[in-house]
């Protein structure tokens, strides 16, 4: 919808998206792109539609999924059974 209340079609949408991305030289993300539209274009719309659009688009980078770091136990040494080596963090509250 239009900040008057009227109806905008998707394609329209998916033009006015396609055009703010060629007229900036860096990529978007989907919720900057529903800021663009929010304020430069005036229009009320749902980050959820944007994401919808720029997936039918393609034009959706693939995520980086971040795999969690893995603590090292004991570098220098073989561990061969179970409480052969413990190990504690010590942390002082001030």
């Amino acid at each position: 919808m239009t900040s008057e209340g009227k109806k905008v079609c998707d394609d329209a949408i998916k033009d006015q998206i396609m055009e703010a991305i060629q007229d900036e030289a860096f990529f978007y993300g989907y919720h900057k792109i529903t800021i663009y539209l929010r304020t430069k274009m005036r229009l009320i719309i749902n980050h959820k539609k944007v994401y919808r659009l720029c997936k039918e688009l393609q034009i959706l980078k693939q995520r980086v999924i971040k795999q969690p770091v893995k603590g090292r136990i004991s570098v220098n040494r073989e561990i061969k059974k179970s409480n052969e080596l413990w190990e504690a963090d010590i942390k002082y509250a001030i």
